[in-house]
């Protein structure tokens, strides 16, 4: 047996495995692993309390809806509601978004920025503006149907 061809049939075959593996991890078809995968559809609704002893900090609610992987939301406060825009899903399953200030009917809203985490069937998040302080609520999952 020559020790220099059976260095090579080793080599060859070695690299032959390699290959035949990462062919199939390339080939099979995989779970998905993006944010879609991550988070199950349904609808999460986040209320909060005004703060005592201010006008401009009032009640708010934030809903988040999943469905078919795409997160969306609406925040609403008084008697008006905007939509939360750029809201994007990270692949840890923490979130942001912004509303932009305006009119909305006959009412001036500021702009907003909404933070927050997915755990398992549970949100939390953290409502932000220039005027009042961070404001924090936690709500769980409901089905889309319900």
């Amino acid at each position: 047996m020559d020790r220099k061809g059976g260095t090579v049939f080793r080599g060859t075959s070695s690299f032959l495995i390699i290959v035949v593996c990462v062919s199939l991890v390339c080939v099979s078809p995989g779970r998905a692993v993006g944010p879609a995968a991550q988070l199950a559809d349904g609808i999460w609704t986040v209320q909060g309390r005004a703060i005592q002893g201010t006008r401009r900090c009032g009640d708010w609610l934030v809903r988040l809806t999943n469905s078919g992987g795409q997160l969306s939301g609406v925040l609403s406060l008084a008697r008006s509601s905007v939509p939360i825009q750029n809201l994007t899903l990270q692949p840890d399953r923490t979130f942001s978004g912004t509303t932009r200030a305006g009119l909305t009917g006959s009412r001036h809203t500021r702009a907003y920025k909404v933070t927050g985490k997915f755990s398992g069937d549970t949100v939390s998040l953290t409502l932000q503006d220039s005027m009042c302080p961070p404001r924090s609520g936690t709500a769980i999952r409901q089905a889309s149907g319900s």
